[in-house]
């Protein structure tokens, strides 16, 4: 019999997509949608240290340290290029992130040494695994019942 592996923190994992897609939205807009999505980016980071999940790089990047906010490239903070490094300004409380810009520069958890199992949580892909299941169950009766 197969174990079939439960996804611990599914509800945080999609509920932290959901908030980063529609504080991504908002960041775009107004002013005051802009606070909405200051907020929602702070719920976020909240959910995700309440879950023990890590936050994956793209979206971590994306994130100001100081207030929160979302991060948007010539909306909400300036980036600049200095010396094989990229320097994201926020404009709201002048927080600078720095990261590594050169081309070869792979961070450790895109590594593929870094990768240890790779769990497939789509729902199509449980009960195809579930119907071969019964399928294989079913050939090692008839096969019994030859023999």
């Amino acid at each position: 019999m197969s174990k079939v592996k439960k996804c611990v923190g599914k509800e945080g994992f999609q509920r932290v997509n959901y908030l980063y897609q529609v504080s991504n939205e908002l960041a775009t807009e107004s002013i005051p949608c802009n606070v909405a999505s200051t907020l929602y980016s702070n719920l976020l980071v909240n959910i995700s240290k309440k879950t023990v999940q890590r936050i994956d790089i793209p979206i971590k990047r994306t994130i100001c340290k100081g207030c929160r906010s979302l991060l948007l490239a010539g909306v909400t903070c300036t980036v600049r290029i200095k010396k094989k490094r990229a320097i994201w300004k926020c404009v709201k409380c002048n927080v600078e992130k720095r990261f590594d810009a050169r081309r070869e520069h792979v961070p450790w958890t895109q590594n593929k040494d870094s990768v240890v199992e790779i769990l497939d949580y789509n729902p199509n892909t449980q009960s195809q695994l579930t119907e071969n299941v019964s399928k294989i169950n079913i050939e090692d009766r008839n096969n019994k019942d030859v023999s």
